[in-house]
């Protein structure tokens, strides 16, 4: 699941330019670390609270990926790897069968099997929120992490 979630980091950016040129792309990669690990943090606390840690692999799939250099400078991906149902939990939708004339389950509490023409899926964000809600925190972890650098 791949969702583009952008932070505005002209302030981020202004510390950038005050470092050397050697040291700007390890100062870089170790502030977006501490920055992903932050919001990997909330999108983990954010799915505990949605209800979403049933069999543990959404929370367990959630990552911070490899730092890569791009156009504007650099970006990791921060988010769950390999879960199919990742995005209908944060986005919400209908599941209908592909294969099959009836979706099929077994409910949870009744044990009993349940057919259906489809499912609705309620949308419960993780993701977005994690971001929303602690911006602010994502880029003072950032900016500990240039100053730590520069100290050094």
């Amino acid at each position: 699941m791949q969702i583009e979630l952008k932070l505005d980091y002209t302030e981020f950016s202004k510390w950038l330019s005050k470092i050397s040129d050697d040291m700007k792309g390890k100062t870089a990669r170790s502030a977006i670390s501490a920055g992903g690990f932050t919001l990997e943090k909330h999108i983990k606390l954010n799915i505990d609270k949605q209800g979403l840690r049933d069999t543990g692999r959404l929370i367990n799939s959630v990552s911070v990926g490899d730092i890569k250099a791009n156009a504007s400078g650099y970006e990791c991906y921060v988010g769950p790897r390999g879960v199919i149902y990742a995005r209908i939990h944060e986005f919400g939708g209908t599941i209908v069968p592909k294969r099959a004339k009836m979706l099929h389950w077994v409910d949870k509490t009744t044990g009993k099997d349940v057919f259906a023409m489809r499912a609705v899926i309620p949308a419960r964000p993780y993701m977005r929120p994690a971001i929303d809600e602690n911006k602010k925190e994502i880029f003072d972890a950032m900016i500990t992490q240039i100053s730590k650098e520069l100290m050094k």
